[in-house]
């Protein structure tokens, strides 16, 4: 809401796991109502695997490689859990098993980063499938269409309804005839979510190169940009990534120097070019079509007194041709010494 206050609107809007929910809401896919429900149903009942024996941790391989060099033969107790780029990706399952897999990582692979997540879940794993998680919450959001909402009243923004949606659950574009209903947010749940693909779909449809972050730190930045950078983007300048908070930073200074970013942008100011008509150089006066105006503020912020301005002016120009050197004192008006 304080983006839009200062008109700024996202032209397509992508999500991660638990953020899905804000990013339905936002694209006109679910009413204010729903997404608190979906957000509650789904916070409560995949608390049912809190400290259950599960955890997570993030590796910096591929998919393929963490698939065949790590998983072989254990899919039943580890799995991939998210893919955020061509070399990050999350393992989820049970506790033992991910130790296991750290001391396999430092001992064969010193050199891959690797860390475990600090939470007490094995979230997008199998352990999703205990405790009747899949029953209740379809059961819970059964009535929940997930449909671009026709009511105006009943979503966040007109605007950014319009943006295009990118799915981190199917990897891709979402269309107007894909819903975001109970099925949807249980495979939210369940499945690994697919970051990189969303991204890959972006990159691919040119959607978008600028960035903005919402989250209480930024932690997507890294991935986005490996993405741009293993998927023959290389000709192209690279995307713009920008947070809106950091952890233990000062919130306004973050916001505001990420907002002064945005807008002095090459990208930004290069699609507003591109959604101008350029009209004939009749004269100088009118070159481009709904260029906004700015009203500019002309009176001087500059207070000088007397005494500051002769001694500045004359320190510009010490040595006049014909008056020669000027004296610097006490009077006001200007004294010559003669060469």
């Amino acid at each position: 809401a304080l983006l839009v206050s200062w008109n700024i609107y996202p032209s397509s809007i992508i999500s991660h796991s638990a953020g899905d929910q804000a990013a339905a809401f936002v694209a006109g896919r679910l009413s204010l109502e729903e997404a608190v429900r979906v957000v509650y149903h789904r916070s409560r009942l995949q608390n049912r695997n809190t400290r259950q024996g599960g955890r997570m941790l993030a590796v910096s391989m591929s998919e393929e490689e963490v698939q065949n060099k790590l998983l072989k033969g254990i899919e039943h107790l580890a799995c991939i859990a998210v893919v955020n780029s061509p070399r990050s990706v999350t393992i989820s399952g049970d506790e033992k098993t991910i130790d296991e897999i750290q001391q396999i990582l430092s001992v064969a692979y010193p050199n891959v980063f690797k860390a475990r997540l600090r939470i007490e879940n094995a979230f997008h794993s199998y352990q999703m499938n205990r405790f009747d998680i899949e029953k209740e919450m379809l059961s819970s959001l059964k009535d929940i269409r997930g449909l671009p909402i026709q009511d105006q009243k009943q979503i966040f923004n007109p605007i950014c309804a319009k943006a295009k949606l990118y799915s981190s659950v199917i990897g891709e574009q979402m269309n107007d005839n894909i819903p975001v209903n109970g099925q949807y947010w249980w495979s939210n749940v369940r499945q690994a979510v697919r970051f990189y693909d969303a991204i890959a779909a972006i990159i691919k449809d040119e959607a978008a190169n600028v960035f903005l972050e919402i989250s209480p730190h930024p932690v997507l930045g890294t991935s986005i940009r490996e993405c741009y950078e293993l998927t023959n983007q290389q000709q192209s300048p690279p995307p713009l990534i920008l947070p809106t908070l950091k952890r233990k930073e000062n919130e306004q200074i973050t916001l505001l120097t990420s907002l002064a970013q945005l807008t002095t942008s090459f990208h930004v100011w290069q699609q507003y070019f591109h959604t101008r008509q350029i009209l004939p150089l009749k004269n100088h006066e009118e070159y481009f079509d709904n260029f906004p105006l700015y009203k500019f503020h002309l009176s001087p912020c500059w207070y000088e007194s007397k005494d500051s301005s002769i001694q500045r002016l004359a320190n510009r120009i010490p040595t006049h041709p014909l008056l020669g050197i000027r004296q610097l004192n006490d009077q006001t008006s200007a004294t010559w010494k003669s060469l």
